[in-house]
């Protein structure tokens, strides 16, 4: 009897110690590494000269992008870029400049093929055609599904409905997928990768027959793999908007 009390209270003990464990978070936790998250990353600050510093090696002088793109293949173990034609594209060129400078490639980032939003790197060559600087962030070690798991036209409807009923309107998604950092979204805190589709709403579709163009629209970024709305906001002045409402779509 007295071993029956004794094995009674050593399991009740074992189940109250267990209790405690999994409510206050004890014992070894599930998410042993923050880098296999859905979404997660790592970021380097490039900041490199070939004129200043002998580490580097230098590309031979020729077309600016070309030479941006062979200094950094050369020297591809200080910025975690394996193959800069293919995970760098080009944002513009800026060539003729008065000064030291000659040229200036803006370069924004890729991922399997689509773009991190505000991404940049910068090369800047000097008036002797000579690389004089690379500097800009760098996302690597990213953990993203790059396959959407809703189409646009999914993304468009989504976006629709989170208007509400709105006259006349109608929406347009650019078809290309885009990589947002929680940095750039007003309701994420969370430093992490999201894969979304850019859908403008305009409220009334008739302004641009009235006027030539529309007045105001709402830019949505919509999830790709969940269908979560990320963010919302109103945009104005689409005249100065590199993306056209072409293509539009009815509510």
């Amino acid at each position: 009897m007295k071993k029956t009390k004794s094995d009674l209270k050593i399991l009740i003990v074992s189940f109250v110690s267990l209790w405690f464990n999994l409510t206050l978070g004890g014992g070894e936790s599930s998410d042993k590494s923050s880098s296999t998250s859905l979404g997660s990353y790592k970021t380097i600050k490039i900041s490199a000269s070939p004129e200043s510093s002998a580490k580097y090696k230098k590309p031979a002088k020729g077309d600016p992008v070309v030479m941006a793109c062979e200094f950094i293949d050369l020297n591809k173990e200080f910025f975690h870029i394996n193959n800069p034609m293919e995970e760098l594209a080009i944002r513009r060129v800026e060539s003729n400049l008065k000064g030291r400078l000659s040229a200036m490639v803006f370069f924004k980032q890729l991922y399997n093929g689509i773009e991190l939003l505000n991404s940049d790197i910068r090369a800047f060559i000097k008036d002797d055609g000579e690389l004089r600087e690379i500097e800009g962030t760098y996302c690597y070690d990213i953990n993203l599904p790059f396959t959407p798991s809703l189409d646009s036209d999914s993304a468009v409807k989504i976006a629709l409905q989170e208007a509400g009923p709105l006259p006349l309107s109608k929406a347009v998604c650019s078809g290309k997928l885009i990589i947002i950092p929680s940095s750039e979204l007003f309701r994420y805190k969370e430093n992490r990768l999201y894969l979304a589709w850019p859908v403008q709403v305009y409220p009334d579709s008739t302004e641009k027959t009235k006027i030539g163009y529309f007045k105001k629209w709402y830019r949505y970024y919509i999830d790709a793999l969940d269908g979560s709305v990320l963010q919302k906001g109103e945009d104005s002045d689409v005249k100065r908007e590199p993306l056209k409402p072409t293509g539009l779509k009815n509510k």
